[in-house]
């Protein structure tokens, strides 16, 4: 359990490190005058990425939408310098501040770029991350509540005020701060856990389907902050791949600031209940399996589980994921594997010499089909 636990910072210094890390947009909400500002620029350098900081409120539209120059002969519109140093840099930070006090056009402009990453006709790198901050509705200058298309977007948190580094930094103007690495607050092997997490929470919306896709809530406030939707779970698989798999806290703050707090609490209180399988653990024989008198529930989510894992690597980790359906085939569960052996065998990687036998016997059905007919190791 978490209790056994102790990890770096605080759950939202994990849960904002881990959404940076993942390249999901994250909109922080905190009182005025609280450092918000400074304590993200100064965060960066501990993160080893360059910071450029936007103020929304004393921009225009076209300040994103760039501005139609001629370019050899065409027409394009404009890039700017702070995205050119962003684009640069080896990893940025894009800093949206006061964002939700920005005249509702320049929020226009804003909204390509935190959804498809562009500014004029210039694309925010992959290495680009962006965090947007703001003050509540009600304590800040104008502002409103976000519009849906962009909140949607956004995993939201409440700003926690850190007294201590209030106090030991800003008599240097948080230049001498010391930030906690982002490496030293995430999980230390993403991809196997990205694997355990997409089988959790594809389970849990297989059994709650109500939770996948719902209506967007009618009253403006709850659709400016975190609500289900299909790209918002794509989000919670993404940012939670990012933390340790015993963070429970830090993990609970990624899915009520992306799902809601609704959604959280369901996803968590079934996800105790389900007792699920780590994928990694199987694949790597340390947990064994009784495939016959498991859960269905389990079963569903460790074949999903096996099969992400297996595909997100090398043709060793295929190998043993393919090994790991076989056994579930042969014991009796072979309609459970069955669709995640097709997917196997589609996106075999090229580095696989030949089928696994016991691979090929389980699913001789499957590879009857002369669309999978290749050499079977032996």
């Amino acid at each position: 359990m978490a209790l056994n636990h102790t990890f770096p910072g605080s759950p939202f210094q994990r849960a904002l490190a881990a959404g940076v890390e993942a390249n999901v947009p994250v909109g922080v909400i905190g009182e005025p005058g609280q450092g918000k500002t400074a304590t993200m620029e100064s965060s960066t350098s501990g993160w080893d990425r360059h910071c450029e900081t936007v103020i929304g409120s004393n921009r225009e539209a076209t300040d994103f939408l760039g501005v139609m120059i001629e370019d050899e002969g065409a027409i394009k519109y404009s890039s700017f310098q702070w995205v050119q140093n962003l684009n640069r840099a080896a990893k940025g930070l894009l800093l949206l501040d006061e964002f939700n006090t920005s005249a509702p056009s320049t929020m226009k402009g804003m909204l390509r770029v935190v959804q498809e990453r562009y500014v004029g006709d210039t694309k925010l790198n992959d290495s680009v991350s962006i965090v947007a901050l703001m003050n509540p509705v009600e304590t800040a200058v104008d502002a409103y509540d976000l519009p849906a298309p962009m909140a949607n977007r956004m995993m939201h948190l409440k700003w926690v005020f850190d007294s201590n580094n209030w106090l030991e930094n800003v008599g240097t103007d948080f230049k001498a701060a010391t930030p906690l690495a982002i490496s030293e607050m995430l999980a230390a092997d993403p991809v196997s856990r990205k694997a355990a997490v997409s089988a959790a929470v594809t389970t849990f919306l297989k059994v709650n389907s109500k939770f996948l896709a719902p209506a967007v809530p009618k009253d403006p406030i709850l659709a400016g902050g975190a609500w289900p939707s299909p790209r918002s779970w794509t989000n919670v698989i993404n940012v939670l791949a990012q933390l340790d798999r015993y963070d429970e806290e830090a993990a609970y703050l990624v899915v009520e600031g992306l799902v809601g707090e609704g959604a959280a609490i369901e996803y968590f209180k079934w996800l105790a209940a389900a007792d699920l399988y780590d994928p990694a653990e199987v694949i790597d024989g340390t947990v064994l399996v009784n495939w016959k008198e498991e859960r269905a529930d389990r079963l569903f989510a460790l074949v999903q589980g096996v099969t992400s894992l297996g595909l997100s690597g090398n043709g060793e980790l295929w190998r043993k994921a393919a090994l790991v359906l076989a056994a579930c085939a042969e014991q009796q569960k072979p309609d459970v594997a069955f669709p995640s052996a097709q997917k196997l065998a589609n996106n075999m990687p090229k580095d696989v010499k030949g089928i696994p036998k016991r691979f090929a016997d389980a699913f001789m059905d499957l590879f009857a089909n002369t669309k999978y007919k290749v050499a079977v190791a032996s």
